[in-house]
């Protein structure tokens, strides 16, 4: 089922990329990885991802995009990852509605771990709204992730977030962002997990290719919710090409 689920998305992207109107390509480098607070790896790691949209559908039904991102560990965690390997391959689809006084948006994403040995992978749906407020260029929105496979079956993870973005010259862009998480989970506390703050910064080296940057920060905000174990790292940063053709 699994590999089915894989194979259906691998031909999804492969056949987009003939029919979409936009295709974006990331490449960075981060140093840790932290994923909703937890530390899955406290050095060095290489994060790709693709998606395309832009599909010739009717702007009265909305817009579908779809991507794949990946963590690949050069840094082996101190002997709890495997190093130069691919640790995780998220697949996802996501649907925006056709609204207009709101940004409503449905993605459903599978992880998988293919050097794991076996692990099974996670499934969720996520719902966002969000809109811009006026042209502050701040953009405020609520997510909230729902569990339906694997580790995270029938937990909930919501998250709020307010982003900046302003274009300091032609070429230079900056960016800022804070966020604050509530979890409910299985086998740990419900509760509020974790905050964040960041800033970042994208040079435009071409028309289509940027060079970006950032800066972030971590906050535990309940040791019953985000354990000491799960929390080992407050802080990470990034650097990175992108590119959108």
């Amino acid at each position: 089922m699994k590999k089915t689920a894989m194979m259906v998305m691998v031909a999804a992207l492969a056949a987009g990329v003939a029919s979409a109107a936009d295709v974006s390509v990331s490449a960075d480098f981060a140093s840790a990885y932290i994923f909703r607070g937890v530390t899955l790896n406290k050095g060095l790691v290489f994060q790709p991802g693709a998606e395309i949209s832009g599909f010739p559908i009717p702007e009265k039904y909305g817009s579908i995009a779809i991507g794949t991102w990946g963590n690949y560990d050069i840094d082996d965690n101190d002997g709890a990852a495997n190093k130069n390997e691919f640790s995780e391959i998220d697949y996802y689809i996501s649907y925006s509605l056709p609204v207009t006084v709101v940004d409503l948006g449905v993605t459903y994403t599978e992880y998988t771990y293919p050097n794991s040995g076996g692990t099974e992978s996670d499934k969720e749906f996520a719902f966002s709204i969000g809109k811009g407020l006026g042209d502050t260029g701040l953009y405020a929105s609520l997510t909230a992730n729902y569990g339906i496979d694997g580790v995270l079956k029938d937990e909930w993870y919501i998250q709020g977030a307010l982003d900046y973005e302003k274009s300091l010259t032609d070429a230079l862009t900056l960016s800022a962002g804070v966020n604050v998480a509530y979890a409910v989970q299985k086998a740990d506390e419900d509760g509020f997990n974790d905050a964040g703050a960041s800033v970042g910064l994208s040079y435009a080296l071409t028309e289509n290719w940027s060079l970006n940057g950032s800066l972030n920060y971590v906050a535990q905000l309940d040791d019953k919710v985000l354990t000491g174990a799960e929390y080992d790292k407050a802080g990470y940063a990034t650097l990175g090409l992108s590119c959108d053709f």
